[in-house]
């Protein structure tokens, strides 16, 4: 119930009536569940961006190890508070801030996206997105979603750069309301890479 009274009382900060469900959250770290296998694989820098109340972020902590490291972007107070109130650990720090004036000294190897970008005036969502490129390191994996009532992309230049990078899309049911799952392998060799859509529903 809270969650749906900020969603009324600032729709551009907020994306959906309800919390992502955990399917939606699981289906969304996938990748990085395969990255770490093993605790002596390369040490990950992490992103989340727009946490929310943290279904998200409850998932990436999962598979979080001591050598990695967790950024969390929110620009909603409330929600600042709240992800910052129920994740205290070392390698994990949440920010109270927008996600254009964050500078963090270093790059990203996955990130992680929960924004309402389909609420944004299309010019900021561009911004974003070019922001989100910046931080990625050169073989980084970029991993959102998008509500399904939603027409494909508001945004050509987060179509372009979902056709050029997009690896894998999946539509997830099990969620309020159902959501498209994206997953974006960035890579400095300029290749366009295929889409991957898979048809089966969680």
């Amino acid at each position: 119930m809270k969650h749906l009274l900020y969603f009324f009382k600032d729709l551009k900060q907020t994306g959906a009536i309800a919390p992502s469900s955990k399917f939606l959250a699981k289906d969304l770290v996938t990748k990085l569940k395969k990255e770490v296998v093993c605790d002596t694989c390369r040490p990950l820098k992490i992103l989340e961006l727009g946490p929310g109340t943290g279904p998200l972020t409850k998932e990436i902590v999962k598979y979080l190890r001591p050598q990695d490291m967790l950024d969390i972007v929110e620009i909603h107070k409330k929600f600042y508070q709240i992800v910052k109130s129920r994740y205290r650990q070392p390698n994990l720090q949440v920010h109270h801030a927008d996600i254009l004036q964050f500078q963090p000294d270093y790059t990203y190897d996955f990130i992680f996206s929960s924004l309402p970008y389909e609420n944004m005036p299309e010019e900021i969502s561009q911004e974003i997105w070019k922001k989100k490129l910046k931080l990625c390191s050169s073989d980084a994996c970029i991993s959102y979603f998008k509500y399904v009532k939603f027409r494909n992309f508001k945004n050509d230049f987060e179509e372009e750069i979902v056709n050029k990078y997009g690896q894998n899309k999946k539509i997830v049911l099990r969620n309020l309301p159902p959501a498209k799952v994206y997953t974006l392998e960035i890579n400095d060799n300029g290749e366009r890479v295929p889409l991957t859509e898979n048809t089966n529903v969680a």
